[in-house]
């Protein structure tokens, strides 16, 4: 489906069939929920504030990002 875009409900299926990620911003001391989009990306929901948007190669960068349990 290169090319094609999803539709918001299967958006929402794939993002349940996905476990719900914590990640700690190290730079802001901002922890984030990271919510499945695509193979490519999240979308990263602080407890207070704008969300905003991560590549999964920006995520593994560990100088910024770290992985919660």
């Amino acid at each position: 489906m290169h090319g094609m875009t999803e539709s918001h409900l299967v958006r929402h299926i794939n993002a349940q069939c996905h476990p719900l990620l914590r990640y700690l911003h190290k730079l802001s001391g901002v922890h984030y929920s990271a919510t499945y989009e695509s193979p490519f990306g999240y979308e990263l929901n602080p407890l207070h504030g704008r969300s905003r948007h991560a590549t999964v190669e920006e995520l593994a960068n560990a100088e910024v990002w770290q992985l919660m349990p």
